[in-house]
């Protein structure tokens, strides 16, 4: 696959460099829009220097805790003396962040980072001749369509994190704010005027018809929360414009497992609309890995990772093994016993096929001999448990210290290295056999229309069309047995406004979607959760941040309580 071949091999090219590597100046200056291009496959890796940071910005650092450690269901808890990092993550977990937070300035820059690499290889494809490299007109027109919406994308993050953002499409541009609506208005036109020049199914690693409309389907979904006006019409307009093949044909994986390992051994999910693939030693989501796994799983999960040991679920229990009373939050409590996703992660076979989504409980090491699943020898912690069993809670707080542990209360900042079960849902597959960091991460799934397009029946008052829609993704959960107690359709009165929250959160689980769906359902500022309180102040916008401030004179702080 080309891509893997050129997506490393720019961090940005054109007119204007943003600096990402340690190179020095004058080699910067010897490089540029006039010598670079000097065939097609540099014309390839431009385009694919775009992928490459709309990556990082979707799944890597600020972009992902600002969506979900903010929320109900993802934790970074200090584990004793690791993790505290100036109380950044508590204040995430707090909803008491400040303008001069690390993670909303890199908020901020990561997308406007994109933004600028966008307009650069604009510019420098709309005045190169494509015909010098025996491209056509169409594939010109493709290749900047598709930056295009790519640049449509990177706003999404703009307008939802900070609402009033300048909106820059040239090279060297210094602007002030626009409104939301401006804001908005941009993003939809260009999405609109992309889509007729892309092509379906092209690939789901590259922007298509299909995902474009995917974008603009989540841009008319949270519209009334970020400009006043509901577009909930619209939403349920395109949603099903997809579902029926208008921008591309796909379908809902049936194997639940499957739009998360596209990618092993060649698999092909009919699911992911649009997906960001990986390439061990090319691109791989080393960050997912580090980020959410102890030091010690790399003896459970086949590689020679170290990891951080960072995050984990929210907790589902208190200190006394009480499940938590809550609305919201409770993650792994909140998918039933019958789910089939509701085991523990476990690979089967060497050919990589795995079962669950959770590291949990007592840990084992990897069968070598077999080359899948584990032994009976139990993997031992190094901090707090150290020669202990490493055994995984659903519970925050300081157990390894007795009962006086256990009068500190359970808090983000009582952490242990045990604290918590471990979301693998993106799978983490055996470096023995070539499958580890060889997964793509589903960046838009088809299951995402097929909800959007219920939540707009649901607030139509058509129960019964969401319900249909939500249980045709669903199916793939529960055995034929036990399927009839679960379907909305057949239990009709079930589907509440606090299920429809809940099943938002069971499906969609770290894939960057929970922060916005709480607040498009009221739940984020005024929610509560574990020792999470309700907010008096509202904290549904970030507010720009100092450094931004300080950068331009243009800009203004637009957010009330900063």
């Amino acid at each position: 696959m080309k891509l893997f071949k050129y997506i490393i091999s720019l961090c940005i090219v054109g007119s204007v460099w943003v600096s990402c590597t340690n190179l020095d100046e004058e080699v910067f200056s010897q490089i540029t829009a006039t010598n670079y291009y000097q065939n097609s496959e540099n014309v390839y890796a431009a385009l694919t220097s775009n992928y490459t940071w709309a990556h990082k910005t979707g799944w890597e650092d600020a972009r992902y805790f600002l969506q979900e450690v903010t929320a109900d269901q993802l934790m970074i808890p200090t584990r004793g003396k690791h993790g505290y990092n100036g109380g950044e993550y508590v204040r995430l977990h707090e909803h008491k962040w400040t303008v001069q937070e690390n993670f909303v300035y890199n908020a901020w820059v990561g997308p406007y980072k994109g933004v600028t690499l966008c307009n650069n290889v604009i510019s420098d494809f709309e005045k190169l001749d494509f015909s010098r490299f025996k491209l056509n007109e169409n594939v010109k027109n493709q290749y900047i369509a598709e930056v295009r919406g790519l640049r449509a994308w990177y706003y999404m993050f703009l307008i939802d994190f900070f609402r009033y953002v300048p909106i820059v499409t040239g090279v060297d541009e210094i602007k002030g704010q626009s409104s939301p609506q401006e804001v908005f208005d941009f993003i939809e036109s260009e999405l609109l005027a992309v889509i007729p020049a892309l092509p379906k199914n092209i690939t789901s690693s590259r922007l298509d018809q299909g995902g474009a409309a995917s974008i603009l389907v989540r841009l008319y979904l949270n519209a009334e929360k970020w400009t006043g006006k509901s577009r909930y019409d619209d939403c349920a307009r395109v949603a099903q414009e997809i579902i029926d093949g208008k921008y591309g044909s796909y379908s809902i994986d049936p194997d639940y497992r499957g739009p998360f390992r596209a990618g092993i051994n060649g698999y092909k999910s009919p699911e992911n609309i649009f997906e960001f693939a990986h390439k061990k030693n090319y691109l791989e989501a080393s960050w997912m890995y580090n980020m959410w796994m102890h030091y010690q799983d790399r003896y459970s999960l086949d590689n020679d990772w170290q990891g951080w040991n960072g995050g984990n679920l929210a907790p589902s229990r208190d200190l006394r093994g009480n499940l938590y009373q809550d609305k919201l939050g409770m993650p792994f409590e909140k998918f039933p016993n019958e789910d089939i996703r509701k085991k523990p992660f476990r690979v089967t076979s060497v050919e990589g096929d795995y079962e669950g989504f959770f590291l949990m409980g007592t840990q084992y090491k990897f069968d070598y001999d077999k080359g899948y699943g584990y032994t009976d020898e139990i993997i031992t912690g190094t901090e707090e448990y150290n020669g202990k069993p490493l055994v995984y809670v659903d519970q925050v707080g300081r157990f390894s210290e007795g009962e006086a542990g256990l009068a500190k209360g359970s808090h983000v900042i009582y952490g242990e290295e045990n604290t918590g079960y471990r979301l693998i849902k993106f799978p983490w597959l055996p470096q023995s056999k070539d499958l580890f960091q060889m997964n793509s991460i589903p960046e838009i799934r088809l299951a995402e229309i097929y909800y959007s397009l219920a939540e707009c029946k649901y607030r139509a008052n058509d129960k019964l069309g969401a319900a249909r829609l939500l249980d045709a993704v669903r199916k793939r959960y529960f055995s034929a047995a036990d399927w009839p107690r679960f379907s909305y359709e057949q239990n009709l009165a079930k589907l509440t406004d606090d299920e429809f929250v809940d099943e938002l959160g069971r499906e969609f689980l770290g894939e960057r979607h929970r922060r916005i769906d709480l607040i498009r359902w009221n739940r984020f500022s005024e929610g509560t959760w574990w020792d999470k309180s309700p907010d008096a102040s509202n904290q549904d916008v970030f507010p720009i941040p100092y450094r931004a401030l300080n950068a331009n004179p243009l800009l203004e702080q637009t957010t009330p309580g900063f």
